[in-house]
């Protein structure tokens, strides 16, 4: 297909739709990359971003567009994109031997400045980057980073809202600023650093409340100023004293609250837990200590319809105490928060690393009555009171949470249990488990590890038989003893994904499954299934065509 015949290779409809789309000037920002390398975005109810490979003499070699359309033609967007390249070409001629560097510097001063007007006034970019040297060339203060990141914001929303394809744009600004701050010096300009990444976490949390973040580099934004903000935290340059803690603390708090009032990221937790590496001497435990108890007696804090925000910052609380080895305030520190489980798994390790395995075990079971409507909290439990049961020796005990563990499909229980139990008595414990196992979706793929394991091949067999899907992964594990059976059902399989295929795409998929059918029992096998299908399915032209690629 070449961008000279195009209306007669496209299909009258979609041509048509691409010609209207171009006719009303929907693409934008057509630019040539690289040569020959054409992207462009196309507006509409939707934005598409557009890329088109040529040759040089316009054959077009390869094209992607956004959109979900599905088919072997161009989409309406890429006609459109394709007919404003013919256009620009038309109109321009070949760009690819232009000098541009060359062509400027052979121009005059006049010249220059009436270029680069046209560029401030045609591409906003351009006008935002003028604008914000000149209004500070010194450098970068928070107001002037803030209005970059805005900027680039207000531009890549539509209505009060950033679609998932357009968050790029719409990040411009916070990439612009993280370069700058990347570039600063963190012996010089330590507190500028963790200003500005500060700023940068609160436009980027706000950013994610309108904005489609399925992309996730909003979030990598946030996270990549948090990191910094340790980083320079844990290699301050300054003298460490009480004036220096509580200035940072009196810049952090406004920001800790306001990670906690958006609840969007771990921000809060994130900055406490950074600024406690300033008391890894334990210089400033009861300031630390102090400070922790404003926040969890702040207004953002005691909102909240849930403990569990609190609960994470009483632990924090829990390191300070813990670090002044200071015992007896620790322990009526357990005391006053046992509400909390998190306090309670902090004291059950505590125990544990001091060999009080009896304590463990009591604390545990405690817990697990406590906690009881929590099933992953009771797991918890369960698995620091086997820890305890190991330092003990109580085998009984530990049998007992091992067949309970490995009835979840967690392996390392399995195999504990294994070497646990006597020979004689392992056949039975075994039937036992498989059989509690066999209904368990959480357990499956321990249960089938187990069959592979012991040979129990017939029952490996049933299982296929009832999820034919499984014989894609399982048939080497078969097909020396049961041939004939996994041909079976490897063909039900297929005949079913056939079955429900209804376009390119899935009968695509299914041949896939075909080659790997294919590789499983022979040549000869395939080809009689291929033709069985060809048969079957004589009027679907895509599914014909996908199995005639079948080598």
């Amino acid at each position: 297909m070449n961008l000279s015949n195009l209306k007669k290779q496209v299909p009258a409809k979609l041509y048509n739709r691409g010609l209207d789309y171009f006719e009303q000037d929907f693409v934008e920002q057509l630019t040539e990359d690289a040569p020959n390398r054409w992207h462009a975005r196309v507006a509409g109810t939707r934005d598409y971003d557009v890329s088109v490979n040529l040759t040089k003499d316009g054959t077009i070699v390869g094209s992607y567009c956004t959109c979900p359309f599905e088919s072997d033609s161009l989409c309406k967007h890429e006609v459109a994109v394709c007919l404003a390249i013919r256009k620009y070409k038309e109109e321009n001629g070949s760009t690819a031997s232009v000098d541009v560097r060359t062509q400027l510097k052979a121009l005059k001063k006049a010249e220059l400045l009436e270029i680069l007007e046209e560029l401030a006034e045609k591409q906003p970019a351009v006008q935002l980057y003028l604008t914000e040297k000149f209004t500070n060339p010194d450098g970068m203060d928070e107001n002037k980073a803030r209005r970059i990141i805005r900027k680039a914001v207000s531009r890549a929303s539509r209505k009060g809202f950033i679609d998932w394809d357009r968050t790029e744009d719409a990040l411009e600004g916070v990439w612009e600023v993280q370069k700058f701050v990347n570039g600063l010096n963190l012996q010089h300009d330590a507190e500028r650093i963790v200003r500005l990444s500060l700023m940068i976490v609160k436009e980027c949390t706000e950013i994610l409340e309108i904005a489609d973040s399925s992309s996730g580099d909003i979030s990598l934004a946030i996270y990549e100023s948090l990191e910094k903000i340790d980083v320079t935290l844990a290699e301050w340059p300054g003298k460490l004293d009480e004036s220096a803690v509580g200035q940072m603390l009196d810049l952090l708090y406004p920001h800790i609250l306001f990670g906690l009032e958006r609840d969007m990221t771990d921000a809060a937790d994130y900055l406490m837990e950074s600024v406690l590496q300033w008391n890894k001497n334990d210089d400033f435990a009861d300031v630390f200590y102090g400070f922790i108890e404003k926040v969890i007696g702040s207004k953002e804090m005691q909102d909240k319809t849930y403990a569990y925000a609190e609960e994470r910052f009483r632990v924090m609380q829990l390191s300070v105490l813990l670090q002044q080895m200071d015992l007896k305030a620790v322990e009526a520190f357990y005391a006053e928060h046992y509400s909390y489980p998190a306090i309670r798994k902090v004291q059950v390790q505590q125990a544990l690393e001091a060999d009080e395995y009896g304590k463990v075990i009591r604390l545990c079971e405690e817990s697990e009555r406590l906690d009881a409507g929590l099933p992953g909290l009771v797991h918890d439990w369960k698995e620091l009171r086997f820890a305890a049961y190991e330092g003990t020796g109580n085998t009984e005990e530990i049998i007992g949470l091992s067949f309970e563990f490995a009835l979840k499909g967690e392996e390392e229980y399995y195999v504990k249990l294994r070497g646990l139990v006597d020979a004689e008595q392992w056949p039975k414990v075994l039937e036992q488990l498989l059989a509690e196992m066999k209904n368990s979706p959480r357990a499956l793929p321990l249960y089938l590890r187990i069959l592979i394991d012991e040979k129990r091949l017939e029952e490996l067999l049933d299982y296929c038989r009832s999820n034919v899907s499984a014989i894609e992964h399982l048939y080497p594990h078969l097909l020396a003893d049961y041939p004939h059976e996994v041909n079976e059902i490897y063909t039900a399989y297929i005949y079913r994904q056939i079955e429900r295929a209804s376009n390119r795409k899935a009968y695509w998929t299914s041949c896939q499954i075909i080659k790997n059918f294919k590789r499983a029992l022979g040549a000869e096998a395939a080809g009689g299934l291929i033709e069985e299908l060809k048969f079957m399915y004589p009027k679907r032209t895509a599914l014909l065509d996908e199995l005639g690629k079948i080598e």
